[in-house]
């Protein structure tokens, strides 16, 4: 075939040849001819896939020769003078007063990618090349590439996006959500590769991953592939013992995860499934991909309303349930309606070293003043044993400032008790002595 068209080049040329010498002679057979030149270099162009391109062949001193546009690595002549050889309409020839001669096409396609010859049919025959690079931007092949995958949790799991184009494009790997990807013991914000493969995948793996291929030529495209990954339901409880008095409502929480999505209910502790009506409020608050609040409100609580509630939670990987238990407390008392409060004196108590014999000295309030019973911070008890130590009595007094003169006094007394009675022991050791 290559070798046909050949042939047909030769031979349209070999014919232009032929009339162009036989008009030379008959029309100036005395005048030397002057040789056609090539004025300008033909340029390189580089075109993106779809776009139209033009090719331009500027000749001096034509005369009657001619101009051909030839494809070289198909061989295929595409245009001779003004008319254009091949089939393929989206060719086309134009020129400006014989000098300019234009190659011109249309939507072009990535076959069109290669050198292209001007040629004039002198002997021997001229020519000169031109190149066009068709860039084309990227396109990922759907059946190559994966889709929405599921996998179970602790297993590997291989993700793969194949792209082409006009150079070949570089394939990106990143997270929806902006979050890094966990690859070994390693975690990147992005991965280069035509696969992403995540080992003993987790749950925190789960979400939405964005193949992104780019390779320079406008625009780069993506596919979004979801990764589920399946577990059994897990239930963490905030608390597990929940007070409330009677006649107010109350609010059972129970925090779960699962993959897929669990079915949800709450149980008495008779057994008895716990249905919306009235008297209680079964609702599910969303908290990611994965994570549910079950929450059960209880309305005017009765005494028959305290005990266990159980949630239940139910996947096609398993079950598991939780207990809160409700119990009654008091209501809270009422605010004091007399003229003004009762000053509150504290109960006599030993202390040991200085401080109560509980854990925390004890607190108590009056008015808006609160009062510490106990040493001043300044003041140093340890050298008074608990029995010589008791709490004010007066709750007007400032904290420490009433025990300050008493103690005053008694440090004195005991000053002078020992220093008499080193005198008095020094005097019978002297005696002894002597």
């Amino acid at each position: 075939m290559e070798l046909l068209q050949i042939f047909s080049i030769c031979a349209v040329f070999a014919a232009a040849m032929t009339t162009s010498v036989v008009l030379s002679v008959a029309t100036s057979p005395q005048e030397p001819s002057m040789e056609p030149e090539f004025a300008e270099p033909i340029p390189n162009v580089t075109v993106s896939a779809g776009r139209d391109v033009s090719l331009p062949c500027v000749v001096d001193n034509l005369g009657t020769f001619r101009v051909a546009w030839i494809h070289t690595q198909r061989y295929t002549l595409l245009t001779l003078q003004n008319r254009v050889i091949t089939r393929n309409s989206r060719y086309k020839v134009t020129h400006n007063s014989h000098r300019t001669w234009w190659l011109h096409i249309a939507d072009v396609q990535e076959r069109d990618r290669g050198e292209y010859m001007c040629q004039i049919n002198t002997s021997p025959m001229k020519s000169q090349t031109g190149f066009i690079e068709v860039v084309v931007p990227p396109h990922i092949e759907e059946e190559e590439t994966s889709s929405d995958t599921e996998v179970r949790e602790g297993s590997d799991v291989s993700l793969r996006c194949v792209a082409k184009g006009s150079p070949d494009p570089e394939t990106t790997w990143r997270r929806e959500d902006g979050q890094e990807i966990t690859i070994g013991r390693k975690k990147v914000s992005s991965v280069k590769s035509t696969e992403l493969n995540i080992t003993k995948v987790g749950r925190l793996q789960m979400g939405a991953y964005l193949c992104i291929a780019s390779n320079g030529v406008q625009p780069s495209v993506s596919k979004r592939i979801v990764l589920n990954v399946n577990f059994p339901p897990m239930i963490w409880i905030p608390s597990q013992l929940v007070g409330a008095p009677v006649g107010t409502d109350v609010t059972l929480a129970c925090n779960l995860e699962s993959f897929p999505q669990s079915v949800t209910y709450w149980n008495r502790e008779s057994g008895t499934m716990v249905l919306t009506n009235d008297k209680y409020n079964s609702v599910l608050l969303n908290k990611g991909l994965y994570k549910i609040s079950m929450q059960l409100t209880i309305r005017n609580l009765k005494p028959e309303d305290f005990g266990a509630y159980t949630c239940v939670a139910k996947n096609s990987l398993g079950e598991t349930e939780g207990t809160i238990r409700l119990y009654e407390i008091p209501p809270p008392s009422s605010p004091a309606t007399s003229q003004g409060p009762e000053p509150l004196r504290p109960k006599s108590e030993k202390l040991r070293n200085g401080h109560p014999q509980n854990a925390q000295a004890k607190m108590e309030e009056t008015g808006s003043t609160e009062v510490q019973y106990g040493p001043s911070p300044s003041f140093n008890a340890s050298s008074f044993s608990s029995e010589n130590y008791f709490p004010p009595t007066n709750s007007n007094t400032e904290p420490g400032v009433g025990t300050i003169s008493s103690a005053a006094e008694k440090l004195t007394s005991l000053y002078l008790y020992y220093v008499l009675y080193f005198v008095v022991c020094q005097w019978f050791s002297f005696r002894g002595i002597s």
